[in-house]
């Protein structure tokens, strides 16, 4: 799937944000320094790890606020964090 750019009329999908929100939560908790577990990030953000894990398996659609503290944890966009390809960044 390839991504599109962001702009006023672009819309997208719930699918397609759910998809892309789940691919960059893994590749960032992954490939952080210290390349935490489900769990170590649930600790860190107080969310239980199951709800970490429906959010990388594209399962549960987080709410605005978890979203924003997961981009907050990252360093990243709340835009980025659910529109952008992460992993084609590094390359």
């Amino acid at each position: 799937m390839h991504h599109k750019k962001l702009s006023k009329n672009t819309f997208y999908t719930e699918a397609e944000l759910r998809k892309t929100l789940a691919e960059n939560l893994v590749y960032l908790r992954k490939s952080k320094q210290t390349k935490l577990s489900q769990k170590a990030v649930a600790r860190l953000l107080h969310l239980p790890e199951k709800t970490i894990m429906n959010y990388e398996n594209g399962y549960t659609v987080p709410s605005a606020y978890a979203v924003f503290r997961l981009a907050q944890y990252y360093g990243c966009t709340v835009e980025d964090l659910l529109t952008k390809n992460m992993k084609k960044k590094e390359r």
